[in-house]
């Protein structure tokens, strides 16, 4: 790996701990970058005297980074400019500093006059000791060879070329912070960019038209691809509030009813441009999902009435209207035609798109992984954000002891592994309750068993299965699905014949 991109990566290694608010994890990732500059340094490789007094002088940056961070925490302001968390014009950016600016003056608290990073934490052979660089003076390196103070850099000589390629000098949060734990910004959004570009474009197009909402916009598809979170980036762009109301936790039409009233009067009592969020919309009534059309297409809500006759009009002046549902067969089409043109599928994430989102989720917790811990997670993440939300956190977890205290930040291969045993989840995602499932199917006499029967077999809610698990299991052509119910293909009876 070139020594750029090595600087990218332990730097956003280092961003993220410090967003996740991970001290231990910052300091570690400093301590990597150093190592970084200490092993170009000692590298007998032709670099020019001004390279080895880049190199000398940007040790002496991170030490001093790393002195601040031990001593007075990630809250330090030095430290959050240094991560582009605050916008303190008097402090040097990670550019300025890039730049040539000097180190911050010790008047916000100073560092330790001394911070030791020893051979074991540098990679280096002879042990590191790096001044207060406060001091201004060159940090001590191996006794073979001392670089000069910075501005001894002889006149007239070569200026690098490929040895020491210039690193990106633009501000942090332009050129080095990618995305966070969960995404920050449609542009940090990763997969759905069928969806992401078109609605990028529209929201561009509202700004310049003075505009803060957007035409009506369905989302649909399997769970866990990430439509709530774009519901919420929509309203994070467009610069607006964000209401949301989940419809699938309201069983009957009354209390839907008093729901759905409740929830846009407390929109509508802010009288400002918002976003008005409506997950599982299929869950809601016909009776109520024809409720909505009068508020799309006057931007008045007119109830249905209630048990005592009373109709409801509530005013809504400036909102976008986002549905979102697993199951778009169940919307009414009546809503289905006020959203067509920003109507959208959407689809299961790619094994890069999935590579990239485990990358970023398990650096924003300060932790680092192996590729082949990646690859062992991909094929049981079921092209899900959720799982693999799911599978981070449980990797996390495995990197503590019984007694609860962290063992390591690195997951490997063996990790995952272990993982996955405890877990009961197979190399192609199948959980005990999916492979419950299918043996279930397979035990049924005629070889097909409706979706009801089948749920109260093995103990699932109808419409938990239908909605987390057979989804999966069409998928990957494992369950066939007719009017007379569901059946095992010969590539499931397969499977199950080897995992017995």
């Amino acid at each position: 790996m070139e020594f750029k991109d090595l600087f990218r990566e332990k730097y956003r290694a280092a961003l993220l701990a410090a967003r996740a608010g991970n001290k231990q994890g910052v300091i570690d990732s400093l301590r990597d970058l150093y190592s970084i500059f200490a092993e170009q340094y000692r590298k007998e490789n032709g670099d020019p005297i001004v390279i080895k007094a880049k190199l000398s002088r940007w040790q002496d940056i991170l030490g001093g980074y790393i002195g601040i961070v031990q001593a007075h925490g990630l809250s330090d302001p030095r430290i959050r400019k240094f991560f582009g968390l605050s916008n303190d014009i008097s402090l040097p950016s990670l550019g300025d500093l890039l730049g040539g600016a000097s180190f911050p003056s010790d008047e916000r608290g100073g560092v330790p006059d001394i911070v030791d990073l020893t051979p074991s934490e540098t990679g280096g052979g002879e042990s590191v000791v790096a001044e207060n660089p406060m001091a201004g003076s060159p940090m001590p390196q191996t006794p073979a060879e001392q670089p000069p103070e910075e501005g001894e850099a002889g006149e007239g000589l070569d200026e690098p070329k490929e040895e020491f390629p210039e690193l990106p000098m633009g501000e942090v949060g332009e050129t080095l912070a990618p995305p966070v734990y969960e995404p920050d910004s449609l542009e940090h959004f990763i997969g759905q960019q069928h969806i992401v570009k078109v609605l990028l474009k529209e929201i561009a197009i509202a700004k310049a038209e003075g505009k803060h909402h957007l035409d009506n916009i369905l989302l649909f598809g399997n769970p866990g691809l990430g439509k709530s979170t774009l519901m919420r980036l929509i309203a994070k762009s467009l610069g607006v509030r964000f209401e949301w109301m989940d419809c699938s936790q309201y069983r009957n039409s009354q209390q839907s009813l008093k729901a759905l009233q409740n929830f846009l009067m407390r929109v509508a009592r802010e009288n400002e441009p918002v976003v008005i969020a409506f997950d599982e919309v299929h869950m809601l009534t016909d009776e109520l999902q024809s409720s909505l059309l009068t508020l799309l297409e006057s931007r008045v809500y007119v109830s249905p009435p209630d048990v005592n006759g009373n109709v409801k009009r509530i005013p809504i002046e400036e909102f976008t209207f986002i549905a979102a549902t697993t199951d778009d067969d169940k919307v009414l089409n009546t809503i289905k035609d006020r959203c067509l043109r920003l109507k959208f599928q959407m689809v299961d994430y790619t094994a890069d798109e999935l590579r990239q989102i485990y990358r970023t989720k398990v650096a924003a917790k300060g932790l680092t992984i192996t590729e082949e811990a990646i690859a062992t997670c991909i094929p049981r993440s079921r092209g899900s954000i959720r799982y693999v939300n799911s599978f981070v956190e449980g990797l996390d977890r495995e990197l503590y002891d019984d007694s609860g205290k962290r063992t390591s930040t690195h997951i490997d291969l063996a990790v995952a592994q272990r993982f996955f045993e405890e877990m009961g989840i197979d190399p192609i995602g199948l959980g005990k309750k999916d492979l419950e499932i299918l043996r279930t199917i397979g035990e049924e006499a005629s070889g097909v068993i409706g979706a009801e029967t089948l749920s109260a077999r093995v103990g699932l809610d109808p419409k938990k299965y239908l909605s987390e698990y057979e989804p999966y299991l069409v998928k990957i052509k494992f369950i066939s699905v007719t009017g007379r119910g569901r059946s095992l293909t010969e590539q499931a009876i397969e499977y199950l014949k080897k995992a017995e």
